[in-house]
């Protein structure tokens, strides 16, 4: 699950990142009053490649990699993964029913 998960959150999938929040002491303020300011959401390899003080060899080889990708086969791949762990479980709670019966 994870050779397709990575890839799909480090190159497609968009975050948000916290740019500051205001606190009291020890204590943050109520978040109505002042709420916490966020990035623009983008992904990590987005990040990676706007940051000015990263030498552009280094930019070249993610971009690279990026292209590599299918976003829609990834996912694919990711939940398959996740129906078979699902099954496995399934299969795994009715043998323990099963012994206890």
């Amino acid at each position: 699950m994870y050779t397709s998960l990575v890839p799909l959150l480090n190159f497609f999938m968009p975050t948000q990142k916290l740019k500051s929040k205001t606190r009291a002491g020890p204590k943050e303020i109520a978040e109505t009053l002042f709420p916490k300011v966020y990035d623009e959401p983008r992904s990590p390899f987005q990040r990676l490649t706007e940051n000015v003080a990263l030498p552009r060899n280094y930019k070249d080889m993610p971009n690279a990699m990026c292209s590599l990708y299918n976003p829609v086969e990834l996912q694919h791949n990711v939940n398959k993964a996740i129906l078979r762990l699902r099954q496995r479980l399934a299969r795994s709670n009715r043998a323990k029913t099963q012994e206890r019966e």
